[in-house]
C-alpha cells in the first residue's frame, strides 16, 4: 500500500509527475510530428480501419459496414476514426487520430504512476511512469493506426478504477471499472471475460450482500449491452457472433505447424484443405481438436515454443528497417558478420534501445512478481492482464504485438523490484556505517 507523504514530498511527487507526463507527450508528438510525419499505411490494419471509420461517419448502414469488416473487429477503433471523419477534412484525419492518441498514451503514464503508487508507494509509481514515457515501444506505437494504443489505454484504466474501486466501492466507481473493460472489449473482444473475472476478485475475500446487489446489476446490464451488439449482428447476417469473429480461426491456426499466421495466401490454401476434408465447412474447432488429441504431447510443446518465441521477441523493432537484432547478433556469432557491421547496421541503436527496455521490463517485472508475492491481493489486478492475455494468446495465435498491452502491468512490477532492491542497498550500506 502507499506510504503517506509530507506536503513537501506530495508537491515534489506532482512536480515530477509532470514533468514526466511533458517528456511522454513531447516524446510521441515529436515521433508523429518530425520523425515520422507521414506513415505508411500499407501492408498493415491502418487503410482496412480507416475505410471502416469513414464508412460510420458517412452514415453507411450496418448491414454496408458488416460487409465492408466490421464483424471482424470490435466497433471502439472504427468509432474513434467516425469522430475525426466527422469533423475533419479526410486529409487530416491520420494526423488528428495518431494526435489523439499520443494524448491518450500521456494519460496512461498517469494511470500507471496511479496504479504503481496505490499497489506500492510514489517512487514505484514515477519510475514506471518515467518508463512509459521514453519506451520507444510506446512512442511509436502511439503514432500507429490500429487498436493498440486505445486498447492499452482502456484496459490500464479499467484495472485502475477497480483498484480504486477495492478500497472505496462506490456505485460509480464500480460502474465506470466495468464500462472501460467492457469498452476494451468491444476494442478486442479477448479481454471479454476481465469484467467478470475483477469483478469476482471485488468479491474478495468476503462478500457483502451490497457488492453481490451491485455486481449482479453491473453484470446484466454488461450482458444487455454486449448482447444487443450480438443481436443486431444476427438479425444483419444471421451469424451468432458475441464481438467480432476470428476466434475459431486463430484456435485453429494456434494448433497447427508452428501455430503463426504465414499470411492471407498461406491461410487460405490450408483452409481450402480443411474444407475439402469436411464437406466444404470451416470446421476450425472440430479440426484443431483432431489434431490435438492425436498429439496432446506435441500440442503442448507447441504452446510453450509459441508464448517462448513471442516473448523473446519485443514488439515495435519491425517499425525501423534492417534485418532483425537476432537475425543481426546470430551472424556475428556465426562469423558472418562483424562486430562493427552489427553496431552500423540499419537502426541498431533503436532496436537495442527497445531490446534493453522490453527484457529489463520482462525480468525485472518477474523479479517484481516475486518480491510482492505476499502482498496478496493487493497485487493481483497487476497480475491479472499478464497472465490472462498470455494464457488466451497462446492457445490462439500469439505474436509480440497481441501480448504487448500486458507491458505497463509489467512495468509497475519491475518498477517495485527496483525500488525494493535499491532501498535494501541502502539499508545495508546504512547498517554497515
Amino acid at each position: 500500500m502507499a506510504e503517506s507523504l509530507s506536503p513537501k514530498q506530495h508537491r515534489q511527487t506532482r512536480w515530477l509527475l509532470t514533468a514526466i507526463l511533458c517528456l511522454a507527450l513531447a516524446a510521441r508528438l515529436y515521433w508523429i510530428l518530425v520523425a515520422d510525419p507521414t506513415p505508411k499505411l500499407s501492408g498493415g490494419d491502418g487503410i482496412f480501419y480507416l475505410n471502416l471509420g469513414r464508412a460510420i461517419a458517412e452514415g453507411e448502414t450496418f448491414l454496408q459496414m458488416v460487409v465492408g469488416g466490421l464483424i471482424a473487429v470490435g466497433p471502439v477503433y472504427p468509432v474513434y476514426l467516425a469522430v475525426w471523419y466527422g469533423v475533419l477534412p479526410d486529409d487530416s484525419v491520420v494526423l488528428a487520430a495518431r494526435v489523439g492518441q499520443a494524448v491518450l498514451d500521456m494519460v496512461m503514464c498517469a494511470l500507471v504512476f496511479d496504479l504503481g503508487r496505490r499497489s506500492f508507494d510514489e517512487r514505484v509509481g514515477l519510475l514506471a511512469a518515467l518508463v512509459i514515457a521514453v519506451d520507444l515501444r510506446f512512442i511509436v506505437q502511439s503514432a500507429a493506426i490500429n487498436t493498440e494504443t486505445i486498447f492499452i489505454f482502456l484496459l490500464v484504466a479499467g484495472v485502475w478504477l477497480f483498484v480504486i474501486a477495492r478500497s472505496n466501492p462506490a456505485p460509480w466507481r464500480l460502474v465506470g471499472a466495468n464500462v472501460l473493460l467492457i469498452l476494451a472489449a468491444l476494442t478486442r473482444a479477448i479481454a471479454l471475460p476481465l469484467p467478470l473475472i475483477f469483478d469476482g476478485l471485488l468479491l474478495l475475500p468476503r462478500p457483502t450482500m451490497a457488492q453481490l446487489r451491485w455486481l449482479t446489476s453491473i453484470v446484466t446490464l454488461a450482458a444487455v449491452g454486449i448482447g444487443g451488439w450480438a443481436l443486431q449482428i444476427y438479425l444483419t447476417t444471421g451469424q451468432l457472433v458475441v464481438i467480432s469473429t476470428g476466434f475459431e480461426g486463430h484456435f485453429w491456426m494456434g494448433s497447427r505447424s508452428d501455430g503463426q499466421w504465414h499470411g492471407i495466401v498461406a491461410f487460405e490454401a490450408e483452409r481450402k484443405e480443411m474444407q475439402a476434408r469436411y464437406g466444404g465447412r470451416d470446421a476450425y474447432v472440430e479440426d484443431a481438436l483432431r489434431t490435438i488429441t492425436a498429439n496432446p504431447a506435441a500440442y503442448v510443446r507447441l504452446l510453450f515454443a509459441k508464448v517462448v518465441a513471442a516473448y523473446l521477441q519485443p514488439h515495435g523493432t519491425v517499425t525501423f528497417p534492417g534485418e532483425s537484432l537476432k537475425e543481426m547478433a546470430a551472424k556475428v556469432l556465426q562469423g558472418q558478420l562483424s562486430l562493427s557491421e552489427l553496431i552500423n547496421g540499419p537502426a541498431f541503436w533503436p532496436k537495442l534501445y527497445i531490446y534493453v527496455f522490453h527484457f529489463a521490463g520482462l525480468i525485472g517485472g518477474l523479479i517484481g512478481l516475486w518480491l510482492a508475492r505476499r502482498k496478496g491481493l493487493a497485487v493481483l489486478p497487476l497480475v491479472i492482464p499478464i497472465v490472462y492475455l498470455t494464457a488466451v494468446y497462446t492457445v490462439l495465435t500469439i505474436i509480440p504485438r497481441y501480448i504487448f498491452p500486458a507491458t505497463p502491468f509489467y512495468v509497475i512490477l519491475a518498477a517495485y523490484a527496483m525500488i525494493k532492491l535499491l532501498t535494501r542497498k541502502d539499508e545495508g550500506v546504512k547498517r554497515q556505517t
